[in-house]
């Protein structure tokens, strides 16, 4: 079986899965709440901890070959003696320096560490990201991994690193994910019962990982991969050179991903739960809570904050509506409402500029919600297709490893194998014809509400931006 990992910003999941795409066992371990404030306080000890977790937690006696994928743009500088240097920069910690027409989305990172930490930056051997980190602790080996030669003005090469002035020594190879990178070696640094000689495969990126185990790479296929962000992910066989969308090379050399991205959905439903007091209850019996407050009687709604674009944006939100007798799953409601109606707007955006959408495959601890994933497909009045594997990133390693383990020719055909759809929800006719009342409502609202306070006094002194 292969022992397939994913490093997510909050947390890090593991599994083992067969050979014939099935999850045999599961483990997920949860980053404590204050490493993920923004204060640059982030430990790389979480993730070895948290990967020798999964390892006992699932099982390393069948294990056949490892795979690892996480976030990014992610780095880690990393010292003579192979031990990281000091706290890692996420992702999402405003630790970056412009770099001018350079397309990486790492180097920024490592700018801003030579010009903000310049002792740290001066010691440093090594750059790793996320993933490649621990496959360095594993290996010994030290690399970069890309999804084919398409990606790679968006890592780095020779010109980037001589215009921006650091140092290439520290920059290690590049290679294509779906390679073995290395073996399981000894490591005081990361111990694991892990048998030595075990190939470690080169997966990279977490959102390249879920294109794949969902099935997300043909033309058309559309990906709605959730976590701390979302990103609807379009598999296109063309750029469309639209400033409002992310577009990226694919995972599929000669393809296009598409990404209209939606970057605090997850961390708003998070804020919500917290707001009202829902750590202690289950996800299910929050969406329960949800599903038992009608979508036809008043409720508080939540509006985008007031910058402007084709896509919303929820950090700083509000809430309007509110009353006494209303309560926590009315709030939710508001919330979970606005998040799907932000989906059904970059679904539109898609077929504006001629990207037919017929369905979305889902990512994510979201496609764990028959009520969510319910009210998706009445709101944007698509089908929702839910995979067997809902942590797709865990079956896209899996992919990536069968190819590499010579099991397949390539990720088309290891994608076609071993994904497999469990689900599929249609819209519900009588309440996609509520919503699509109620979704024209919510865009008149929200621009009623953006001129409102654009031009209020409070917004002219800054106070409301």
């Amino acid at each position: 079986m292969i022992l397939t990992v994913d490093i997510g910003t909050s947390s890090m999941k593991g599994g083992l899965i067969s050979d014939e795409g099935y999850l045999f066992s599961y483990h997920r371990v949860k980053f404590p709440h204050t490493a993920l404030g923004g204060n640059g306080q982030f430990s790389v000890q979480l993730w070895i901890d948290g990967f020798s977790e999964i390892v006992e937690a699932v099982g390393a006696e069948k294990v056949s070959a490892v795979a690892i994928s996480g976030n990014g743009p992610t780095m880690v500088p990393v010292g003579k003696n192979g031990m990281p240097l000091g706290s890692v920069l996420l992702w999402h910690f405003n630790q970056s320096e412009g770099i001018g027409k350079t397309s990486s989305y790492y180097l920024p990172k490592i700018k801003w560490l030579q010009v903000h930490d310049p002792d740290r930056y001066e010691k440093a051997e090594l750059f790793l990201s996320c993933p490649e980190l621990l496959m360095y602790l594993l290996t010994g080996e030290a690399v970069m991994v890309s999804p084919h030669k398409e990606f790679l003005p968006f890592i780095w090469d020779d010109e980037s690193l001589d215009v921006l002035g650091l140092k290439r020594s520290a920059f290690p190879q590049i290679v294509d994910m779906g390679s073995i990178a290395g073996q399981v070696r000894v490591n005081p640094l990361l111990r694991t019962s892990l048998k030595s000689g075990t190939p470690v495969v080169a997966c990279g990126s977490d959102f390249m990982a879920s294109l794949i185990g969902t099935g997300t790479v043909y033309p058309g296929r559309i990906c709605d991969r959730a976590g701390t962000s979302e990103g609807i992910n379009y598999c296109s066989p063309k750029p469309l050179g639209n400033p409002h969308l992310r577009e990226l090379p694919h995972a599929v050399e000669g393809m296009v991903n598409i990404s209209a991205i939606l970057s605090s959905t997850g961390s708003l439903f998070e804020w919500y739960r917290h707001l009202t007091g829902q750590e202690g209850l289950r996800y299910d019996e929050t969406m329960e809570g949800v599903r038992n407050t009608s979508p036809e009687q008043e409720h508080p709604v939540f509006f985008p904050n007031l910058k402007q674009g084709l896509l919303w944006e929820f950090s700083n939100g509000m809430f309007t509506g509110l009353d006494p007798g209303q309560g926590k799953f009315e709030l939710g409601r508001a919330v979970m409402e606005a998040i799907a109606f932000a989906v059904r707007r970059s679904l539109e955006i898609f077929e504006s500029f001629g990207l037919p959408v017929e369905e979305l495959r889902i990512s994510g601890g979201q496609g764990k919600s028959r009520v969510w994933n319910q009210m998706k497909a009445d709101i944007t009045g698509k089908r929702i297709l839910i995979p067997e594997i809902e942590d797709a990133e865990l079956l896209g390693d899996a992919c990536l490893a069968a190819v590499a383990l010579g099991r397949y020719p390539d990720i088309l055909k290891s994608s076609d194998e071993l994904v497999k759809i469990k689900h599929q929800i249609n819209p519900d006719s009588d309440l996609q014809k509520l919503y699509d009342s109620k979704y024209l409502r919510y865009r008149e609202r929200c621009d009623g509400v953006k001129a409102f306070y654009m031009d209020s006094p409070g917004h002219k002194k800054g106070l409301w931006s």
